[in-house]
């Protein structure tokens, strides 16, 4: 027969490894960088003509993601902390993510 005291030490360890594993995360925390986009479509485009614009996110000299939405639309990249350029049709911005937090840069038309 097992003591009892036995019983209770291998039932703590049980315990203490079952909530370990509960608790355990791999969960990276990550900012968001977000905006609108827009291309040059000039006074008017053909009907039914819809433009896109391809929108990059570099860390230093290293394309981390891309996009390409429709003139008009959203992106967004959920990436880690850090700095980060932002391409769009209209040039680059620079942008710092914190985790938890999002962060825009917008790119407008400007060629009317």
């Amino acid at each position: 027969m097992i003591p009892a005291r036995n019983l209770v030490v291998v039932a703590m360890v049980v315990i203490v490894l079952s909530l370990a594993a509960c608790t355990t995360s791999t969960v990276k925390r990550t900012g968001v960088v977000t905006g609108v986009t827009y291309a040059c479509q000039g006074l008017a485009l053909p009907s039914g003509e819809v433009l896109h614009v391809k929108v990059g996110l570099y860390s230093g000299p290293s394309l981390v993601a891309s996009q390409t939405v429709r003139s008009g639309a959203k992106y967004r990249f959920s990436v880690p902390p850090g700095s980060y350029r932002v391409t769009g049709w209209w040039g680059s911005k620079g942008v710092t993510v914190r985790a938890g937090h999002r962060v825009t840069a917008d790119f407008f038309d400007t060629c009317d």
